[in-house]
């Protein structure tokens, strides 16, 4: 019984797929027209997909409007956009506009910089002359960059099929969020930690024992595909095998939000993130956004590549550095992330403004301690006087009435004077 409805469920699920594809081949356009029709739907969806973002960010300028006017176009607009929209148009087009924005145009821009001005470029490399990517041959930059390209393709590729298997062949729902309801900011941020966290994590464990550890092809296509350049770049952080690309790029990107199941927003803004710290920690150059993290992330990532080069102990597995400065694979004569958290403390007189702070403080508690003292004084002072003058007043008082007293009983004592007068004189 058992083996028949499983038999008849494959059955029914291979008719579903069967006739999905089906239509999925005849909704394929046939000419040249049809292929135009696609390409402006397509663009037009993919344009309208930043409206939400742009109109939070543009209506606070431009409208003289408040913040609660603000979201409440965001959350028109974002409501908009769903309800307009299928769930996975909207997942995968935003991360087709997210990773070409944050980090495949502006690498090709560092690229053509590097090539195209050699002699300003090496004046803002750590490493200068030899960091260009111009000691590259002409092919060899075409193939580089044809892959890195194509990697990030097939990663999106691949999200893409995943939603697509989980959700209209299982008839699961989605693995990222599709709703008008927008998270709170703080769950936006505690997932953000928790994705930095894991992927870290993921990515470390990853790259030091299937891409260095493990004698496996992994390890080969790792050392041959981005270990043939000795000077990193930022399409460098995407080029390498696909499959290792996959495993150690994609994969701790990716399972956060999976596992979590994060909103399409707090994927998007995770994304962001993890776009620009390839871009910047992979380009090679001095001036960065950060001076504390992202500075020392790249030459982290430049001393692992000259540890593989060297063919010594390979260390500085994770950018971060930290999961390195507790297991021990910090690269020998390098600053970890404790120097470079001291270093910036040095640099901006931290402990000095930490005193200045600390002893401003204890002033201000000294001055309010005397001011109340003296506050305290002078009330009490002031009581004292006060109950002195009502003393003196209830004394006053006293000899006032004393001296009444006195007048009436020589009042009194007058007519019996006269009386006693009269008596004496008959």
């Amino acid at each position: 019984m058992m083996a028949s409805s499983l038999q008849q469920f494959v059955h029914d699920k291979l008719i579903y797929a069967t006739a999905y594809l089906q239509g999925r081949f005849y909704a394929l356009p046939r000419g040249p027209s049809d292929v135009y029709g696609l390409f402006v739907s397509k663009l037009t969806s993919l344009i309208a997909l930043p409206l939400p973002l742009l109109s939070f960010l543009v209506v606070p300028f431009y409208g003289g409007s408040s913040t609660t006017v603000s979201l409440l176009v965001f959350y028109l607009t974002w409501s908009a956009l769903v309800i307009s929209h299928d769930p996975l148009t909207i997942e995968i087009y935003g991360t087709i506009a997210i990773r070409g924005l944050c980090y495949l145009l502006p690498a090709l821009a560092f690229l053509a910089f590097d090539l195209g001005l050699p002699d300003i470029s090496k004046n803002v490399k750590a490493r200068g002359k030899r960091q260009l990517p111009g000691n590259l041959s002409r092919q060899r930059l075409i193939r580089l960059a044809t892959v890195a390209v194509g990697n990030v393709i097939l990663a999106i590729l691949v999200q893409a099929a995943l939603e697509v298997v989980v959700t209209r062949i299982l008839h699961l729902r989605s693995l990222i969020k599709v709703t008008t309801i927008l998270p709170l900011p703080l769950t936006i941020v505690v997932d953000i930690l928790k994705g930095l966290a894991c992927r870290s994590a993921l990515s470390y464990f990853v790259h030091r024992y299937l891409l260095h550890t493990f004698d496996s092809p992994l390890k080969s296509w790792h050392k041959q595909w981005q270990h043939s350049v000795t000077a990193p770049f930022s399409l460098l952080s995407s080029y390498d095998h696909p499959i290792n690309y996959l495993l150690h790029s994609w994969l701790p990107t990716f399972l956060p939000a999976y596992l979590f199941r994060w909103h399409v927003l707090t994927w998007h803004a995770f994304l962001i993130i993890t776009s620009l710290e390839e871009l910047f920690v992979f380009s090679g150059y001095a001036v960065l956004p950060s001076s504390i993290i992202l500075t020392g992330m790249a030459r982290r990532s430049e001393a692992h590549f000259d540890s593989v080069q060297n063919r010594g102990q390979v260390g500085n597995y994770g950018h971060l550095g930290l999961l390195d400065f507790c297991l021990g694979t910090a690269c020998k004569h390098e600053d970890d992330i404790i120097d470079d958290v001291k270093s910036e403390a040095d640099k901006h007189r931290l402990q000095d403004r930490i005193d200045a702070a600390v002893q401003a403080a204890l002033s201000k508690q000294h001055e309010m301690t005397n001011s109340s003292n003296s506050q305290g004084k002078l009330s009490f002072r002031k009581s004292k006087a006060s109950g002195s003058h009502e003393d003196a007043n209830v004394r006053a008082d006293d000899t006032d009435d004393h001296d009444n007293n006195i007048q009436a009983e020589g009042t009194d004592s007058g007519p019996r004077r006269s009386g006693r007068r009269k008596l004496f004189k008959s």
